[in-house]
Parts: C-alpha cells; structure tokens; sequence
C-alpha cells in the first residue's frame, strides 16, 4: 500500500489509522533515506498515547522506551549499526503481549527485518512530499495493513 503526503499532518493520519489497526505484539521496521521523514512517523504514533511526550531519535542511545496504560513501545535506531556487527541488541529482549517495536533503520539488521511484521519504507518525492509504503510481512501484517487501505490522504 502506497501513500503521497505533503504535511507531518498527513503522516500524523497514516500513524494515527495504524494505531487503530494493530495487534499487540508487533514489530514494525522503518526504512527510508536521512531526511525522509521516519522518526516523524515514530513520533506521529508515539504521540498518540502522550500528546506532547518528547520523542527522541535514539540514534546514539541505539534504544528509547516508552510504557503506557496497556502498551510498551520500544523505538530502536540501527543507523550506527554496521550489517556485519553481530550481538548489538537482542530486540527479543523487549517483546511482551503489550510490546510494540519499532525499528528505524531496519535495513541494517536483515534478521529483524526478515522478522518484522510490517515494513514501513520512506521515500522523498520532493522537498515537502513523501511516499509512504507499507508492507504487511506477517500474516498479523498483512491483516493489519489491508484494515488501513481507505485511509483517506
């Protein structure tokens, strides 16, 4: 599934339709060029829960977390991360029955990639347009992403 948008606003409607969407545990990975828009789109969901919680890129960190009422959201940053570096998280550490995890970066892990539900990919179109794609990997995935192909941008 494809999605043009043109503001954070519109990003903010895909993150807000996901939400609404997923099934506890998830996994989801981010991929898309420096600039393209992915800790945008972790903020957009993580907001959803605490209106004005300070999201941070953990690009030096490697990991942030956030718990909230019935939801533990884990954003991992890979940037830093080299494909040939083994040992540097063992993400399975944070999966519980109320885990959402999220992995910007992804492509530099292909292991936690292969292992995403969804794959979420970034692309610039022009300075202030992006595409969004979404990709269910998992069967919860596919489900999750087919419940959100109305979503009107």
């Amino acid at each position: 599934m494809v999605f043009r948008i043109k503001s954070e606003k519109e990003t903010e409607i895909i993150a807000k339709a996901l939400n609404r969407a997923i099934e506890l545990p998830i996994v989801i990975g981010i991929k898309g060029e420096l600039g393209s828009g992915k800790t945008v789109f972790v903020r957009s969901l993580i907001r959803l829960y605490k209106k004005n919680e300070k999201v941070k890129s953990p690009t030096f960190s490697l990991v942030e977390e956030y718990k909230y009422n019935k939801i533990d959201i884990t954003h991992i940053d890979l940037y830093r991360i080299k494909k040939h570096e083994k040992y540097y998280l063992n993400y399975s550490d944070y999966i519980s029955e109320n885990s959402l995890i999220i992995i910007e970066w992804v492509e530099n892990d292909e292991k936690i990639m292969l292992k995403s539900d969804i794959i979420i990919e970034l692309n610039i179109i022009e300075k202030k347009q992006r595409e969004i794609k979404l990709e269910g990997k998992s069967s919860k995935g596919k489900k999750i992403i087919q419940s959100i192909k109305n979503v009107p941008i």
